[in-house]
């Protein structure tokens, strides 16, 4: 049966309030035993979608129709156990064993608030069929076929991977944010993180950067926010006042515990790394900020808890790029 950890608060305001952003974790179980390789980002993303097209035909073309603005991200399979082997099996592209008896979680966050309530009554109808059906799959990822255990949508729960918020509610917590001279900002990047940088006309080509400098992070996130925010909030965020502050070293790198990292893609190796990072955001603000908006370090600060819905960096639909703060 499902588990419907589900708060009627956050039921309510996903119908009424469609700016918000949700992270949701969903719990499957395997249905036999098996493996399945430790990088399964691209076969989660091929089965979320596949699963909408079966249950809720219109999402799934809302969401291909916007491939561009990216709408969700999804995790790659999240195993029981201990991170270290998981780290290992990723680098080395050895499979993991499936156990009937335990439990596997995806993470999914979803960047358009009409999502949530279509996917939430979509879930409501898997699982009555399952109930009526007996042992329905819900997903299959890859050869696997996996039913589904339960969704943890409420942040009261004990994963702190999960939650919602809106972009109003992100902008009124950052303007209520009072900066010291000097502020520190740490970022975990809890999944495989890279940037995607250089161009076709460039004369040394692209390359995936190994590190994460504030001018590949927050500029991008700067232009996330104008791609998913409702209007009235989307000039909230100004991108060419983030990148002159960034220039002028306002914004630097201050201690990191970062390590490299590869997983394996179906057609090729990616590389990246894990960690967290330290930024030190040095004041003073600016003085003639106009009244009503946001100082660039406020502006930084809502940007960092935006990452936390839309990951950063290069293919956060399919596993990467996944961040929070501490």
């Amino acid at each position: 049966m499902l588990q419907q950890e589900v708060s009627g608060n956050e039921k309510n305001a996903g119908v009424k309030a469609p700016d918000r952003l949700y992270a949701l974790i969903i719990k499957l179980r395997p249905l036999e035993r098996g493996t399945l390789m430790p990088f399964s980002g691209e076969l989660i993303h091929a089965a979320w979608l596949d699963w909408l097209r079966t249950a809720a035909p219109e999402v799934a073309t809302m969401l291909h129709d916007g491939n561009q603005r990216r709408l969700f991200t999804c995790s790659s399979l999240q195993f029981p156990l201990p991170w270290q082997r998981i780290r290992e099996a990723e680098h080395n592209n050895h499979p993991l064993p499936l156990d009937p008896a335990k439990v596997y979680t995806i993470r999914l966050t979803l960047l358009l608030g009409e999502l949530f309530p279509l996917f939430y009554s979509s879930l409501m109808s898997t699982s009555v069929k399952t109930e009526a059906t007996g042992t329905q799959p819900f997903m299959r990822i890859g050869q696997q076929a996996f039913l589904l255990e339960g969704v943890i949508s409420s942040p009261e729960s004990a994963s702190s991977w999960v939650g919602y918020t809106s972009f109003g509610e992100l902008v009124e917590r950052a303007r209520a944010w009072r900066c010291r001279k000097v502020e520190e900002l740490e970022i975990e990047f809890a999944t495989l993180t890279t940037f995607h940088r250089g161009n076709a006309n460039s004369p040394y080509g692209k390359h995936y950067a190994l590190l994460p400098y504030p001018q590949y992070i927050f500029p991008w996130l700067a232009r996330r926010w104008q791609e998913l925010a409702p209007p009235e909030l989307a000039t909230a965020i100004q991108e060419e006042r983030i990148e002159r502050y960034i220039e002028a070293d306002g914004m630097v790198i201050e201690d990191h515990a970062l390590h490299t990292h590869r997983v394996q893609f179906s057609r090729h190796p990616q590389r990246g790394f894990l960690g967290a990072c330290t930024y030190s955001l040095s004041g003073p603000d600016e003085a003639d900020i106009p009244s009503g908006q946001l100082s660039v370090r406020q502006q930084i600060v809502l940007l960092s808890q935006l990452a936390f819905y839309t990951g950063v960096g290069y293919k956060t639909t399919m596993g990467m790029g996944q961040v929070r703060t501490n």
